[in-house]
């Protein structure tokens, strides 16, 4: 490598810098000084080491011996090569730092006045485009449209970084943070949609002060910068976009709006007070819907009536929880309960929300104990039995589910007498259901509490004869007692 190797190629990346039409006017006027700095300190050094200054003949023969004379005997060549060296490190690192570590498009996306200086450039392009025409500043908010440094493919997206919501934060301590305004986050993550602002929530920050658009059908570039209150150039000179005024608006896709602007919805203003409301919006332990159509409920457990169904990624508040329930709040201060495991909390999650009891207790529901036909009703059989039967008898294949009836506390369960493998559960109140005839040992034990629904045992057509009991069939044997006393199970299954 040639001493004047490294000098001669950083002055090259000076010049190429200094035309660069990314760079606003004060970097430009500080390249050009640096590149003439450089060029000047080669110079010297070349009249030290006698090498050749921009081409020309060696420089030895035209210095007097004199001069030569006088800075070898002060002892001057060292010193001052070496302070060639550093002057040219030193603004080398200055203009990198200039053009690499100081984001150009924060420093003229932030930059004030309605004429604030744009560029374009293109692959193999150096053309500059100065300045915009004269007019209102782009934006409601005063911003400059950032310049493109960079062909279309080497340029960061609109949006460049995700934020992960903690417990606490706040819309504006998040906009503070990414230096963005707290309508750029707002409407950039939808945050308009109803959907409570919660912990673990994904935002995703934008480059520069604006909002994104899906362009609709039998827009123009024209009317989608007056909607947002910028001009068109804000959109076509922002190069993420990728659209330009002579090509049709790609139809779907999302552009983003530099310095765009919309008013808050009415709704939200009236929830939160005023648009300083809004940006305090705090975020809370929230919970996300996993199933679409999940019920919402009136208390903690399917016994209680629906209030309405969510539909999947449904972000809700976390109040308080009863076992493996949740009482949640949507934006609308709606209160309802909702099974943990389906909204994807974790145990740790769970365990540390609130208990409650406060909540009244479930009307009475009931559901059918299984599915098949009803081969012998409830009351007198005819002829020739004459037998009076307590329950319903409901025939299907062998392995059938058989679900409890409603929900109540299992007192018995295993070999019964007269029904083989039954179950018995107390719904409270004096009311008893009783189910026969099961396959096998059923999977539920005494003590245990079960909720309408619940699969309790298998269709079989086992009986115990010395109990009295008696099965020709595959079948269940239902049987409803209010006080002891059995009673058509047609008058209470739905």
């Amino acid at each position: 490598m040639s001493p004047g190797y490294l000098p001669s190629q950083f002055a090259g990346l000076v010049d190429e810098l200094s035309r660069g039409v990314w760079l606003p006017d004060p970097f430009t006027s500080l390249t050009r000084q640096s590149r003439v700095a450089l060029r000047s300190s080669y110079a010297a050094r070349a009249v030290l080491e006698g090498l050749p200054a921009s081409g020309a003949e060696p420089l030895r023969p035209r210095l007097s011996a004199r001069i030569r004379a006088l800075a070898r005997s002060h002892g001057r060549s060292l010193s001052l090569r070496a302070a060639a060296h550093l002057v040219t490190m030193g603004i080398v690192l200055l203009v990198i730092s200039s053009a690499y570590l100081v984001p150009p498009i924060s420093i003229l996306a932030r930059s004030p006045g309605p004429t604030a200086q744009l560029a374009n450039r293109a692959a193999g392009d150096v053309q500059i485009q100065r300045q915009l025409a004269a007019g209102p500043a782009i934006g409601g908010d005063g911003l400059a449209l950032p310049a493109a440094r960079a062909p279309q493919e080497q340029l960061a997206p609109a949006f460049v970084e995700s934020h992960v919501l903690a417990e606490g934060e706040t819309l504006a301590q998040v906009a503070a943070d990414y230096q963005v305004s707290v309508a750029s986050l707002f409407w950039a993550n939808d945050l308009a949609s109803g959907n409570v602002f919660g912990a673990g929530q994904e935002l995703r920050i934008p480059r520069l002060s604006g909002l994104p658009h899906v362009v609709e059908q039998g827009e123009t570039l024209e009317s989608i910068a007056q909607r947002y209150n910028v001009r068109p150039q804000a959109i076509t000179l922002f190069r993420p976009n990728g659209v330009s005024a002579d090509v049709p608006l790609p139809l779907g896709r999302e552009i983003f709006i530099p310095g765009g602007a919309l008013p808050y919805p009415d709704a939200l203003l009236q929830q939160y007070g005023d648009e300083q409301g809004i940006a305090s919006m705090r975020a809370v332990a929230a919970g996300m819907v996993q199933e679409g159509e999940t019920n919402l409920r009136s208390g903690p457990g399917r016994d209680y009536p629906k209030l309405g169904t969510l539909d999947a990624g449904r972000r809700l508040k976390l109040v308080a929880r009863h076992d493996q329930w949740v009482k949640v709040e949507d934006t609308a201060g709606q209160l309802g309960w909702v099974r943990s495991d389906l909204l994807g909390l974790a145990e740790a999650s769970l365990s540390g929300l609130q208990t409650t009891n406060d909540f009244p207790p479930p009307p009475p529901r009931w559901v059918w104990p299984t599915s098949g036909e009803i081969t012998s009703p409830f009351g007198w059989r005819s002829a020739p039995s004459r037998s009076y039967h307590d329950g319903l008898d409901i025939a299907n294949v062998a392995w059938t589910k058989i679900r409890a009836a409603r929900t109540g506390t299992v007192y018995e369960a295993g070999w019964c007498s007269g029904f083989g493998y039954c179950v018995k559960i107390d719904h409270g109140g004096g009311v008893t259901t009783i189910y026969g005839h099961m396959i096998k040992k059923p999977p539920v034990k005494a003590g245990e509490t079960v909720e309408a629904g619940d699969l309790i045992g298998y269709m079989g057509s086992t009986y115990d004869r010395s109990g009295g009991g008696y099965s020709t069939g595959v079948h269940l044997h239902f049987t409803i007692k209010v006080n002891g006393k059995a009673v058509n199970p047609l008058k209470f299954l739905p």
